[in-house]
């Protein structure tokens, strides 16, 4: 996959079919939007091509209503690079670009620099400046220039309509295996193992001790999780809160137990991947019950993957 971080394109190629949005977590409806491009362009023996923006454009428009992004850039370039796509071009979204008028956006950006044979968006996709342009304006530029369109109604799972903001919500509630049918993968995140207080250890559970600049961490509470370490995945509990039995009074930690694993990783990358979540954080009347608790825990994330 190639992929330009701003509008200046150095090449042409042959009969780009373009998506155009956020694409944050590459959901299960961004997927479809993303196999109707590649669909097209393998009918125009063309290119298949996806154009997102940098940082999330509430950030920019509406910052008191930005909400945490699911996936951050590095990771959403890697899932895009996994749907197939062949040009992904990444548009600064600063006030240069969000001034420029739908009708310019078009002409000058569609036309002139990407030269589109064909354009498909889902159901609700603006453009422009302020969001004037729409879907009704996108069917007469295609008319206009004989452009394929396509426009790619909402997708539904178990009932409910699939959208990034949906998928947020439920994370941040902490209902991961919900997120997960929706992403069509578990929610991610990823950081450094760094040095706890070794208190897993002293009470049977060693843990690392995940940092992380993730936006979208999970509600408090012990889940279900795979962790990644060195490409390869481990059956993991992982619980994200305060240690209340200890009556710590510190920020939020990222504390994960991999079964059977026992290697010193201080100072590796980690992703942990989110499955199910198991109970709230609790706090307990002594070490004993905590270590009961945890005991319980880690043998439901045992028959979890053994089912």
């Amino acid at each position: 996959m190639k992929i330009f971080e701003s509008l200046d394109i150095p090449e042409r190629f042959p009969s780009p079919v373009l998506t155009i949005g956020n694409y944050d977590g590459i959901h299960v409806g961004h997927r479809k939007i993303i196999e109707y491009v590649k669909q097209k362009a393998k009918e125009l023996s063309g290119t298949s091509m996806l154009m997102t923006f940098h940082p999330h454009p509430m950030s920019v428009l509406r910052p008191e209503k930005y909400t945490r992004i699911i996936t951050p850039l590095y990771v959403k370039k890697k899932l895009i690079e996994e749907a197939g796509i062949d040009v992904l071009i990444i548009v600064p979204f600063n006030e240069e670009f969000r001034g420029i008028d739908a009708a310019r956006f078009i002409k000058e950006v569609l036309v002139d620099k990407i030269g589109v044979a064909g354009v498909v968006v889902g159901y609700d996709f603006r453009f422009g400046k302020d969001g004037a342009g729409d879907i009704r304006m996108l069917r007469g530029f295609a008319e206009d220039y004989d452009l394929y369109l396509r426009v790619v109604d909402a997708v539904n799972v178990d009932g409910e309509k699939v959208g990034s903001n949906r998928i947020r919500k439920l994370i941040a509630a902490g209902d991961v295996d919900k997120a997960k049918k929706l992403l069509e993968r578990p929610h991610m995140i990823g950081g450094v193992v760094v040095q706890g207080d070794s208190r897993g250890r002293e009470i049977g559970f060693p843990t690392i001790n995940l940092a992380t600049v993730f936006e979208l961490v999970p509600k408090e509470g012990v889940y279900i999780t795979e962790t990644e370490v060195s490409g390869k995945r481990y059956p993991s509990v992982t619980n994200i809160g305060y240690n209340p039995t200890f009556d710590d009074d510190r920020e939020l930690t990222v504390e994960t137990f991999i079964l059977g694993f026992s290697e010193d990783i201080y100072g590796k990358d980690v992703y942990l991947y989110f499955h199910k979540r198991i109970r709230a954080e609790m706090k307990f009347p002594s070490v004993e019950e905590l270590q009961n608790r945890i005991a319980k825990d880690v043998e439901t994330a045992r028959e979890y993957f053994d089912d």
